[in-house]
This record gives structure tokens, C-alpha cells and sequence, in this order.
């Protein structure tokens, strides 16, 4: 049986983080499973959404995201909802989960019809990592090891070196 590592919720420091800088961070390394993801036919993921289908939403997510990451680290976090304020307005929104190393990330995917957005809900650190020296670019490090290949280089954020090293 594997024990629990501690961890620390990040948000004292929240406050004090360019939260956008990791939200583009975090989008820049994932949009190549987004676009795979994004194969699908909206309406069948609204559906699955709608309907609360979460095996269904997870197995696509898992599909799209296992040609880019590691094992489990970029996954489904079982929560889906369509948000209509207006019939042209429709999103869809689901949860999501990176876990890698000594970082966990909760963050949502908003599918809008003409953009998709990433929304950063929570960043938990291991207590071995000093929460001050955790930045974009680290963050942008630890997404890169947690990658089967590298991020093509017009995925680059701009919030990240450009000689920045895999490890």
C-alpha cells in the first residue's frame, strides 16, 4: 500500500501568482489534446455532458490525452455540465486533473463555440517544494517531464524560456 505524500493547498500564495501566467502555461501544453479532443462532434459531448455519461467523457479524455502525456497525469475529473445563458451561448465546462510529481493542478476547460478558455480552481505542492520558487517557468518544466514528447515549438507560451530544458 502506498502512503499519502503531504501536500499543501498554494493558495496563500495565490494571491501574490500571475494566475494567468499559469493558466496560458497549462493551455500551451495541452492544446494538442484539446484539438485531439475536439475531433469529437460538439453535440456528442454536449450530450455526454448533458446526461452526466462520465465513463463516456472520461474515455475520450483519456484517449485524447494518453498520445501526449504520461500515464494518469492529465485526467478527467468527473464533473461536466453545459452552461446555456443564451441558445447561442452554449459551453461546455469540465473538470480536469494534472498530477505529476510534486504538483496537482484542478483546472476546468470552458468549450465555448468560437474559443476555449483554461481556468486554473486549485494548486496543490508537495511540502518538499518551496511554494516562493515555484513560477510559469518551473510549472512549465515539471508539464514538459510529465509529457511523452516535447511541446512543439509554436505551442510555446511566452511566459517560458525558450531554452527551457526537459529533465
Amino acid at each position: 500500500m502506498r502512503s499519502l505524500r503531504t501536500v499543501e493547498v498554494a493558495a496563500p500564495l495565490r494571491e501574490h501568482w500571475d494566475m494567468q501566467a499559469f493558466e496560458e502555461v497549462l493551455a500551451c501544453n495541452i492544446k494538442d489534446v484539446i484539438a485531439d479532443f475536439c475531433l469529437t462532434d460538439a453535440e456528442i459531448i454536449r450530450f455526454y455532458a448533458d446526461n452526466q455519461l462520465h465513463g463516456n467523457m472520461d474515455e475520450m479524455v483519456t484517449s485524447s490525452a494518453e498520445l501526449y502525456f504520461k500515464g494518469e497525469t492529465l485526467s478527467y475529473g468527473y464533473v461536466a455540465h453545459v452552461s446555456a445563458e443564451r441558445e447561442d451561448a452554449k459551453h461546455v465546462v469540465l473538470d480536469m486533473e494534472f498530477v505529476h510529481d510534486s504538483v496537482t493542478v484542478f483546472f476546468k476547460i470552458i468549450f465555448g463555440n468560437y474559443d476555449i478558455g483554461v481556468q486554473i480552481s486549485e494548486v496543490l505542492l508537495d511540502t518538499a517544494i518551496c511554494q516562493s520558487d515555484f513560477n510559469p517557468s518551473s510549472f512549465e518544466m515539471i508539464l514538459s517531464s510529465a509529457r511523452l514528447r516535447p511541446l512543439p515549438a509554436r505551442f510555446k507560451s511566452s511566459y517560458c524560456p525558450a531554452g527551457a530544458l526537459r529533465h
